[in-house]
């Protein structure tokens, strides 16, 4: 697995259960609030605010499927699947669709797959020639990517400008910590805005931010949801438990960028009573001005790394038995005047 089980301790990918799969489950909807803006949902609610509960991928143990990327609109999402033998590999799956598109064949691991804004480009880090590195490739043709990163640093977890022409990442020296770094793909400039993971770009172009996760300090505790914009200024933390008892992990931006979702660990009841102690359990969502902050699953399974397109969250999920990829549609989150 090369540097990967070292990739995944520092990035607690334990909270990342694995994923794969096709299927549809019937749906589990139930009648409740229309609005979140008026009707928060409290954690111990026993209807969620989502309908329409799909399965996207079909994968048996010990295979998985990871990390999806859904198009801004919704139409297909892009994530790391072991469909394709041990190591995994980036595909990419109209949600209607039976096959998948496989977009990279090598011997690394390739992870945190992007569509780009315009659907046609998928971004991805892989460590095919020893650490992790950005690449960018052709959805409808995928063979000759194109390298935007180089170096001893590790670079992992890419997400668009709205414009299609800068990724952000994380990006690590050995040994140092995660720091978030834009990237411009044509020249490959870089511009590092502070330490930070999992980064991911607001769509609205008018009120550019970048959501993140930040790193637990020195003296210990968990992680939470901040955002910054991309010059560096305006940070401000959106959501973390100032008991250090949970993390908040994983952030994704709305296509209105009015919205964040995003992962727990150790928040939930269930989580406390049944879980394990490293294991992700529960998608949230929350306003980008930090209210409403609200569980949108509930599952006893861990479930992690959302990802919005159109009107549904995409994550993963082991609530049939292996980690596969899941959306469910949200009821309506109806801004305020």
């Amino acid at each position: 697995m090369g540097k990967i089980p070292g990739i995944a301790a520092a990035l607690c990918l334990a909270a990342c259960a694995p994923t794969s799969g096709v299927g549809e489950r019937p749906d589990a909807s139930a009648r409740g609030v229309e609005d979140l803006r008026d009707n928060a949902i409290a954690a111990n609610a026993a209807e969620p605010p989502w309908r329409h509960l799909i399965r996207h991928t079909n994968l048996a143990f010990p295979a998985r499927a990871a990390h999806p990327g859904a198009s801004l609109d919704g139409s297909r999402f892009a994530y790391a699947s072991g469909e394709f033998g041990p190591r995994l590999q980036i595909a990419v799956r109209d949600v209607d669709g039976v096959s998948p598109i496989r977009i990279t064949a090598n011997g690394g691991d390739n992870l945190f797959p992007r569509i780009s804004p315009d659907g046609r480009l998928v971004a991805y880090a892989s460590n095919k020639d020893g650490n992790f590195d950005l690449y960018v490739a052709r959805i409808d043709a995928p063979d000759a990517p194109t390298q935007v990163t180089f170096g001893e640093e590790d670079e992992i977890a890419p997400s668009w400008s709205p414009d299609g022409r800068r990724l952000a990442c994380s990006s690590r020296r050995p040994g140092g910590l995660w720091q978030l770094v834009v990237v411009e793909v044509g020249t490959r400039i870089r511009t590092y805005l502070g330490p930070g993971l999992y980064p991911d770009w607001s769509p609205d172009r008018a009120d550019p931010w970048i959501c993140f996760q930040t790193q637990p300090g020195p003296e210990g505790g968990r992680s939470g949801v901040a955002i910054v914009r991309p010059d560096g200024t305006g940070l401000r933390e959106l959501v973390a438990d100032r008991a250090r008892g949970w993390s908040a992990l994983h952030p994704r931006f709305s296509p209105s960028g009015k919205w964040v979702a995003y992962g727990t660990l150790r928040r939930s009841p269930e989580s406390l009573a049944f879980g394990a102690p490293d294991e992700a359990d529960d998608i949230w969502v929350i306003r980008a001005d930090g209210s409403y902050d609200t569980r949108l699953t509930d599952d006893l399974s861990p479930e992690s790394w959302p990802s919005w397109g159109g009107e549904r969250v995409f994550f993963v999920s082991r609530r049939e038995g292996s980690q596969n990829v899941y959306s469910v549609r949200v009821k309506p989150l109806e801004e305020a005047p």
